[in-house]
Parts: C-alpha cells; structure tokens; sequence
C-alpha cells in the first residue's frame, strides 16, 4: 500500500514531480490544507493522479474553502488551535492506512516556516514518518537501520547529501561506497553536497549505501533512480 499525501508550503514544479509520480502509483491519497492546491495544480498539469480519499488540516491556507465540497470522500476538520500541524495529522493518518510495511510520500511542506519544517524534520524520528519526502529542489529518502540503497543516474555535478534523523545525531554508521567522500562526519550532518566519485560515474555504478546502525535521510535530485536492496 502506498499512500501520498499532498500537503502546504513549498512543493515540486509540476515537471519534476511528473518526472517522479511517472514511476510511482498512489493507492490512497491525503490532501492536508492547502495541499489540496497543490494536488489540483499537478492534475492541470497532467500528472496522473486519482481523487483524493481524505481531507484532513484546518485549511486555514487552502485558496478557497469551497473547493473542499468538489470532493466526495472522508473530511475531517481540525480547529486551527492545535498542537500538531496539518502535516503531522496527515502523516498520522497515513502511517494507520499504510500499515508499518507500507510505503508513505509526503509532497511539499518544506519553505515558510521554519519551525513548521523542523517538526517534519523531527517527525522522521516518529512511528508515524515518510518514507519519501518530496520538498521544492530535491527528494529526500528515508534510510532505517539494517538498510541499503542504491542511487543511480546522477551528474558528475549533481549534489547529494546525508543527515541523521534528529533522534540519533551520534553513534550511528552508514557505510558508503561511490561517494566522493565516503568518511562522513561523526556527528550532526554526516556529509553536505556531496557527489559521485569519478571512477563511479565514468563506469556507470551505484552509489551503495547501507544503515549499519542509525536511521538516516538521504538527499537525491528528481532525476535519481533510487533501489532499495535490502531491509533486515
């Protein structure tokens, strides 16, 4: 089952996630607020996807409130006095739909407020996390413990990055191979705009990655084909 929310804040220009949504099929469909504006302006743009099944937030942000009754499918609407952001309920109610195998992409949410986006940030170190975020210039994949990876068509130039999830900014391992730095630091942010390594990209191989110990985020432009190999 793989469930994709569409949420506010800064999301993907409309060619780069048709490049993405191309080689992904959603099962079950979350817009969260002004998410919901964001899932209309990727339908005009002829991405392909179905309606949504669940409206969820305050909507305090939507565009207009009436485009809500366009929707015949589940609603429930929070008082904008709340302590979890749209997104977080929206990813709530997508982990309980996914199920703990399933998969959960989370579009936009990233830009505006920064305290807004630390709690995505955080919301990684939860039961309840994306396994694939999609902000504004790159898409963002979740690495568990006992994990590995593979990313491949990337540039010479294109710039890949690695953090921690906020719960484990220490003792933690990713062994890395294709990187051109492959020793990653040993606390906070391992490794920023990093790239692949000469002889990785002339051959044509992966970048190999795989969570020792720890849970990590790794950092792709759009245009990275990305295989997981492997989930003890």
């Amino acid at each position: 089952m793989t469930v994709l929310i569409f949420t506010g804040g800064e999301s993907p220009d409309a060619k780069d996630a048709k490049f993405f949504f191309s080689n992904i099929k959603a099962d079950y469909i979350i817009a969260a607020d002004s998410g919901l504006d964001t899932y209309e302006t990727y339908k005009s743009a002829g991405i392909e996807l179905k309606a949504p099944d669940f409206l969820t937030g305050d909507f305090d942000s939507v565009s207009d409130r009436k485009i809500l009754g366009k929707y015949d499918c589940q609603k429930k609407i929070y008082s904008h006095d709340k302590d979890y952001t749209d997104s977080e309920l929206a990813l709530m109610k997508a982990r309980e739909v996914a199920g703990k195998d399933g998969k959960v992409i989370l579009c936009g949410g990233n830009g505006g407020r920064p305290d807004h986006f630390m709690a995505l940030f955080d919301s990684f170190s939860r039961e309840y996390h994306a396994d694939i975020w999609l902000c504004g210039q790159q898409v963002i994949w979740y690495c568990g413990t006992g994990c590995s990876m593979e990313i491949s068509s990337v540039g010479y130039e294109d710039r890949l990055s690695v953090s921690r999830i906020s719960s484990e900014y220490e003792n933690t391992k990713l062994e890395c191979q294709g990187f051109e730095w492959n020793t990653l630091f040993a606390k906070g942010m391992p490794s920023l705009s990093n790239r692949i390594c000469k002889e990785y990209f002339d051959e044509g191989k992966p970048i190999k990655l795989t969570a020792q110990k720890g849970s990590f985020l790794i950092y792709t432009p759009f245009t990275a084909k990305v295989l997981f190999c492997s989930h003890s």
